[in-house]
């Protein structure tokens, strides 16, 4: 809210104990009126004026300055604060679905998100089909925004149910646009009295030092199959974690196309195809050990790609979607600090293209488990090249649940370097117990607190719950 140039001091008293609501601000002005009035009723049978006077009078005055008080509300701008993402909605989402008609078939496969139009029979038809909406406010943040189509929108449908975001722009950083318009297009939402969040997606990770924290939540897309290393997803969707922050959300737009329907975006590349099942399914994992709080999978039907036109990819990705809604637990786990000690058999494979771990692998804790997800630690790691690699790696150590500390989930780690303790306290060795490897019907033990374990190209492993 604006400050104020007048402010008597019945309408301080209003201003200062009433929501940010235009109407619950003005049933607050008119308790405040009532209670005024009492008191006069009080002074005037002290005083022994002509009370009926004085009533008349001051009820005119106390609707005066109701009616101010909404005035004010209009023109401040005050309103209900803007909706925070739910923690509990763990988003997958698929983008480019134009028919309503797909909606059963995509939430029975596993999806609970869609890009779409702000209209209402597609907003009615996800809510039906128990589906959430990325959707545009009527123009896109740039020179071309139009604040008058944004407010009208917003009036219309910010508080349809199925409305899950507002999509303000898409790849800013490609086409060049200013921040300070994506900027200005956020706010104009939020003053035309926007409460659900505000969504923009990057090209670059490293953009979002700029873009990051411009809208709610920030997505961002790598389409690296098959003309750049898988690995490329994987350090972008971390250098926009490390330009975020730890809790802003992050989702990761995951390739599902092929780049053959659109290779004038590629001009000059032959040999295009689609991702594989173990590519879609590491570019997943790899969102997840690397900070990412959502999935979504880039496109269902964009007119040139037409993703049920193409079984196999198809069928790949709902396989890689049941997994992730089985597994969901392990996805909405927290991230835990982790002095991590990881070696290859190999050292030549030990570093990707991208110049990083070949294995991402992260600690995480499952507060909230399932019966196949129980709650406790867990590691996941995944193969990021095509390479067949062994990777090791030494056991978390147990500390004191008040000295384990939070961190980024893409963890700092050494290779062939000694683990540290933490604040000088002495680790205690978790317990040579044979640890399941999930899903996979295997145990591994153990040895001096050290895992030892075959990778094929693209594999993912989880381990736990840890003893």
């Amino acid at each position: 809210m604006r400050p104020f140039s007048f402010r008597p001091r019945a309408l301080q008293l209003a201003v200062l104990a009433s929501p940010r609501h235009p109407l619950i601000f003005l049933l607050s002005a008119f308790r405040i009126s009532a209670f005024l009035t009492a008191a006069f009723r009080i002074s005037a049978f002290l005083t022994a004026l002509p009370v009926r006077f004085l009533l008349s009078a001051f009820r005119i005055s106390a609707f005066l300055i109701a009616a101010f008080c909404f005035v004010l509300t209009v023109f401040t701008g005050c309103r209900l604060p803007p909706q925070k993402p739910s923690t509990s909605f763990y988003p997958i989402g698929i983008y480019s679905v134009p028919s309503t008609n797909d909606f059963a078939s995509l939430n029975q496969a596993g999806f609970n998100l869609v890009s779409g139009s702000a209209e209402k029979a597609y907003l009615d038809a996800a809510q039906a089909a128990g589906l959430k909406v990325l959707a545009a406010p009527g123009t896109s943040a740039g020179p071309g925004f139009n604040p008058a189509n944004a407010r009208h929108t917003v009036k219309q449908f910010d508080r349809h149910p199925a409305l899950w975001a507002w999509y303000i722009v898409d790849e800013p950083d490609m086409d060049g646009i200013p921040p300070a318009q994506v900027s200005e297009a956020c706010r104009s939402l939020k003053a035309a009295g926007a409460r659900k969040p505000t969504a923009l997606v990057l090209y670059q990770g490293y953009e979002a030092l700029h873009y990051g924290n411009l809208a709610d939540i920030t997505l961002i897309d790598r389409y690296p199959i098959p003309w750049l290393p898988l690995a490329n997803f994987g350090q972008h969707v971390t250098m926009t974690r490390l330009a975020l922050g730890r809790d802003k959300p992050l989702l990761a737009v995951i390739q599902a196309f092929d780049w053959a329907s659109c290779p004038e975006m590629l001009p000059g590349r032959k040999n295009f195809r689609a991702p594989t099942h173990e590519e879609i399914r590491c570019m997943t994992y790899e969102a997840l050990a690397r900070g990412a709080n959502g999935l979504f999978y880039y496109a269902y039907d964009t007119g040139g790609w037409k993703l049920r036109e193409h079984p196999e990819t198809w069928e790949a990705l709902k396989s890689v979607v049941r997994e992730v809604n089985r597994r969901l637990p392990l996805f909405q786990a927290r991230p835990q600090w982790w002095a991590k000690h990881h070696t290859f058999s190999d050292p030549e494979h030990a570093f990707n293209a991208a110049l990083e771990s070949s294995v991402t692998s992260v600690l995480l804790r499952v507060n909230e488990g399932s019966a196949l997800v129980p709650a406790g630690d867990y590691i996941v790691a995944v193969n990021n090249t095509e390479n067949l690699l062994e990777y090791s790696f030494d056991l978390p150590r147990t500390l004191a649940p008040d000295s384990q500390p939070s961190a980024l989930n893409h963890q700092p780690s050494t290779i062939n370097h000694q683990p540290s303790t933490l604040n000088h306290q002495l680790p205690v060795v978790r317990s040579p117990s044979p640890i399941p490897v999930l899903e996979e019907n295997r145990y591994l033990r153990p040895e001096k607190n050290r895992l030892v374990d075959s990778f094929p190209p693209y594999a993912v492993h989880v381990y736990g719950p840890l003893p």
